[in-house]
């Protein structure tokens, strides 16, 4: 058991890192992208910049699934890649089927990867309420000058 649990260690880290990296890249990005942004800039600009840092995260996630799904085609322990892609994404969202399973030695690796995947989807998600919050906050004195919103005391 503590085989697995050494590579359950190491997919972990490269997990956590990648993650890392990337959404480093999308907090570079933004701040880069709200630098230069002009004031008056319309409202389909900025959803814009939603869906690219949201479709950025899912990419984020699918590497990180993909790393998962290389290892366990690449040890032998899944038949074909297509099959070690589809264990890794069910396992990674924490669906979990159940109707592709690792060999009992190795199945610590599914649960692992479950737990790592709600880990990342919150770090996520916490990266996309971070960027609307800030949108939000650049876009509300705008629209209470323009008459959109009325000030709430």
């Amino acid at each position: 058991m503590i085989i697995p649990l050494l590579f359950a260690f190491g997919l972990v880290c490269a997990t956590v890192l990648i993650h890392a990296l990337g959404t480093w890249e999308a907090v570079v990005y933004l701040a880069r992208v709200w630098s230069h942004r002009k004031r008056n800039q319309g409202r389909l600009a900025t959803e814009i910049q939603v869906v690219r840092v949201v479709s950025f995260l899912l990419l984020l996630h699918l590497a990180e699934a993909g790393i998962c799904a290389a290892f366990y085609r690449v040890s032998g322990l899944l038949p074909e890649f297509e099959t070690a892609v589809y264990f890794s994404i069910t396992s990674y969202t924490t669906v979990g089927y159940g109707d592709v399973v690792l060999p009992p030695p190795w199945r610590v690796l599914g649960p692992i990867e479950a737990a790592v995947g709600i880990l990342m989807f919150g770090w996520s998600t916490a990266m996309i309420v971070t960027a609307i919050t800030r949108i939000a906050a650049d876009h509300l004195p705008r629209e209470s000058e323009r008459g959109g919103t009325e000030k709430v005391s």
